[in-house]
């Protein structure tokens, strides 16, 4: 379900019908499916975390112990892999409750404290792969698992990139975001089992199987929606319009966005609301929140809508700050760049990053305006790569 690890589309042709879903069991599937997440994390990512076992090449942690470990195949090679690991809050490490805010869940009055969540991580799929049906069969299976199990949230995270792919499978952003160390500034989301209206409304490909589901718990949603949806400034991608979207940014950088951004030099009101909508994920940080560190493979481009920024590794020459309207960050829209600065919010701040997987799909149905953009992209590198040099 939810990682920042599906970085790309593919063109590769995969029916449904030559995937196959299954758990883990033995040894020696579960080295398997070790060895494919170092293939993926280490070496084509190039991430560090400290549970790699770089002698082996193989990529687990304490949690493996008790989780569910699910992969697809084609024949007998792993194409993609989810975890999921179910429990009670006390199962789970301090940490994963603290990021996941998992007491405000535990704490619903009319539930038991014993009540069980799922959180799904690990989530990759090999390059050829991308762009298959091989995400949603595993999310699908998932999401079976946790009904059997009677399970109401489903928790994950997920990198500003990948944001829109998992708000268009059902999931929901509720809390602040968090710095996973490996991946980067992390949002937590949550999938509701029983959460069928707002499958239907985003269009989930999960709604097809929700919608057979009887005995739905609405409490749950209700609950939710009071707790956390209801005057949340989270501006979810598939919920909100071109016109809306458009109409925000205009506010927020107090002028057309053609005009303010750099990115839209040339580009027509028409084509920019088409673009943003498409690719554009609104997400909130909070002051101390590190967006770009050096070295982390950047996946998107971010621009800076409102409040501040400041690069913590160069010297501006002439403002201290981003503003608004101006891109920061490496290039990864149509190049997996990585960043060679680390830069953090000083005060509560909206980013619109643009992601490079939506991007890469855009380009195929909207050519003529990805075109525009990537010669903006081009010229905006160029300048901003010889500031960097001036200043030092």
């Amino acid at each position: 379900m939810i990682n920042n690890d599906l970085t790309a589309m593919s063109s590769t042709a995969t029916s449904e019908s030559s995937i196959k879903i299954g758990v883990a069991i033995t040894p020696a599937e579960k080295k398997e499916i070790y060895h494919f997440r170092y293939q993926i994390y280490v070496e084509e990512m190039s991430r560090h975390f400290a549970e790699v076992d770089y002698d082996n090449q193989q990529l687990y942690d304490d949690m493996d112990e008790w989780s569910m470990l699910l992969y697809a195949k084609i024949g007998s090679k792993i194409i993609a892999t989810k975890r999921i690991t179910i429990g009670t809050i006390a199962d789970f490490p301090q940490k994963v409750i603290d990021f996941l805010s998992l007491e405000t869940f535990d704490k619903r009055s009319h539930m038991s404290s014993a009540q069980e969540f799922a959180f799904i991580t690990k989530v990759m799929v090999a390059p050829a792969h991308r762009g298959s049906p091989v995400l949603y069969l595993l999310m699908a299976k998932c999401y079976e698992i946790c009904c059997l199990n009677h399970i109401q949230f489903i928790f994950g995270i997920s990198n500003f990139h990948l944001l829109n792919l998992y708000e268009q499978m059902g999931c929901r952003r509720y809390y602040k975001n968090f710095f996973y160390p490996g991946h980067g500034l992390a949002v937590p989301i949550v999938l509701l089992a029983d959460d069928v209206q707002h499958f239907r409304k985003v269009r989930s490909p999960l709604f097809r199987i929700a919608r057979k589901r009887k005995a739905l718990n609405t409490n749950a949603v209700e609950w939710f929606d009071a707790i956390f949806t209801d005057n949340s400034p989270i501006i979810n991608s598939q919920l909100v319009s071109e016109e809306e979207l458009w109409s925000i940014l205009c506010k927020r950088l107090q002028g057309l966005p053609t005009e303010v951004i750099t990115l839209l030099q040339g580009v027509s009101d028409t084509e920019a609301k088409k673009f943003l909508h498409s690719c554009g994920i609104f997400v909130q940080c909070a002051p101390g929140d590190l967006i770009t560190f050096q070295g982390d493979v950047s996946y998107s481009c971010n621009i800076l809508i409102s409040g501040k920024l400041k690069s913590l590794t160069f010297i501006r020459p002439t403002k201290e700050y981003l503003t608004p309207g101006q891109t920061f960050g490496a290039n990864g829209l149509t190049e997996h760049n990585k960043h060679t600065e680390d830069i953090a919010a000083v005060s509560s701040a909206e980013v619109l990053a643009l992601s490079g997987v939506s991007f890469q799909k855009f380009t195929r149905t909207n050519p003529e305006i990805a075109h525009k953009i990537i010669q903006n992209l081009i010229k905006s590198t160029a300048r901003k790569t010889f500031r960097i040099r001036k200043s030092n």
